[in-house]
């Protein structure tokens, strides 16, 4: 190892541990690392962050964070979780199967777990808790769990994210979420519908057919918005890109003009709240590419490509391999240092060792997912439980349920790659 390298690897170490946002560590680890190997910075900068960030796949990031922030001040998740109520509250455990669905159906909009978790997913967590129907921790654990599914179905963040790094097609990409996101989905339900039975959890009165219509009517529009952006990008009437304003602007017919539920202060806070959530987004982008940058230089992705070429074990052996290697790092680390370190350079080896991109892309963010409510650092355990105020040990008790059912969907997933591939493949 180079002394550039050495001093940019003990930094990068240290800054980790101390918990700084990643964004800025990125950042200034490549300026160490600059410093000295004797690079010009400013040419770097230019060359590669903004470079980065300029990308169209990445321009279509802020537009669809800016659709999901537009549909929760507008009251679009309002219609959807009656909508789910009408359509699955009167299975066993009820609220529990609603918050999966709801999860399922606004992943076609959002594309973020967050989003989900933090929007309709609190709303959820407290409908479960009243009258103390549910555990607050279960419902706190079902709501962790099932925003996992948010950025595996169309439209999806950390895919775009993935696109720009690998080259892999955005539109194949989406077409390839959306089995496995929909098995997550079916698999969660059957875990809940288990639980309600072995621990007595209530089931919500069936609504009459009247209001299950006015329910669905209601849904309409914001469930025509997948079908529209999918549609739109196959059809090839727009590319993914276009397909995130179309997104946007679909968004805004409903919220303000249609529905008129959000006003245009509404509106100006969507755009406030989706402008500072895009630059922590590009900063991680700009960060992560000229991390990149780095390693090439420093022939660091060149030797993590001879070594994989170098293990005698087929294709799905080392994708297993990979997944172990997550698991293990998602217990430590933030979702950002998987997405943006680590995955840019295995990139070339895995190509050069015959690994599917698009089989590849969904199956790490399903992992980098579940990560997400892996103990000791599941980030998204401690945001929820954080908004609930609902203690996080008892929450990831709560979790490991749903923590092993989708890794067992990760693990088919992986062994059966048809069940990603095949719907791109249709499509082609």
């Amino acid at each position: 190892m180079s002394d550039p390298l050495l001093w940019a690897t003990i930094y990068f170490g240290v800054q980790i541990l101390l918990g700084l946002p990643i964004g800025f560590v990125l950042i200034s680890t490549v300026v160490v690392w600059a410093f000295f190997a004797g690079a010009d910075m400013s040419l770097m900068a230019e060359r590669v962050i903004f470079a980065s960030v300029e990308n169209i796949i990445v321009i279509a990031i802020p537009l669809f964070i800016f659709t999901a922030k537009v549909m929760d001040h507008g009251g679009i998740s309002e219609r959807l979780l009656r909508f789910c109520l009408a359509l699955v509250g009167h299975r066993p455990g009820g609220l529990a199967q609603v918050n999966i669905v709801s999860s399922v159906i606004f992943s076609g909009m959002s594309g973020d777990a967050t989003s989900d978790a933090s929007g309709i997913g609190q709303v959820l967590i407290k409908m479960m808790r009243e009258q103390d129907r549910y555990p607050p921790a279960y419902a706190a654990a079902v709501t962790v769990a099932s925003s996992c599914i948010g950025p595996i179905i169309p439209p999806s963040i950390p895919m775009l994210v993935y696109a720009f790094f690998s080259g892999a097609s955005v539109g194949a990409l989406f077409l390839a979420g959306i089995v496995p996101g929909l098995l997550m989905g079916v698999a969660m339900m059957v875990l809940v519908a288990r639980q309600a039975r072995r621990r007595g959890f209530p089931t919500e009165k069936r609504m009459a057919r009247a209001a299950m219509l006015s329910a669905t009517l209601a849904a309409l529009g914001p469930l025509m918005m997948p079908v529209i952006l999918l549609g739109g990008i196959y059809s090839g009437a727009f590319t993914p890109t276009e397909a995130a304003a179309v997104a946007g602007l679909y968004a805004i017919l409903l919220s303000v003009f249609l529905y008129r539920r959000s006003s245009w202060s509404g509106l100006y806070a969507a755009l406030s709240e989706s402008a500072r959530q895009s630059g922590m987004v590009f900063l991680l982008i700009g960060g992560g590419f000229a991390l990149n940058y780095v390693f090439t230089v420093e022939k660091v992705t060149e030797a993590i490509t001879t070594a994989i070429l170098s293990f005698e074990i087929t294709q799905m052996q080392l994708l297993f391999l990979v997944h172990g290697a997550f698991v293990v790092m998602g217990m430590f680390l933030t979702k950002a240092p998987m997405m943006y370190v680590v995955i840019p350079a295995l990139l070339p080896g895995l190509a050069a060792a015959g690994v599917d991109m698009v089989h590849f892309g969904v199956i790490i963010t399903l992992n980098m997912m579940v990560s997400m409510i892996t103990p000791p650092m599941g980030l998204m355990v401690f945001i929820v439980g954080g908004l609930a105020r609902i203690p996080i040990g008892q929450i990831f008790r709560e979790s490991i349920p749903f923590m092993l059912t989708l890794y067992a969907v990760m693990i088919l997933i992986t062994a059966f790659p048809e069940l990603v591939l095949w719907l791109p493949g249709t499509f082609e």
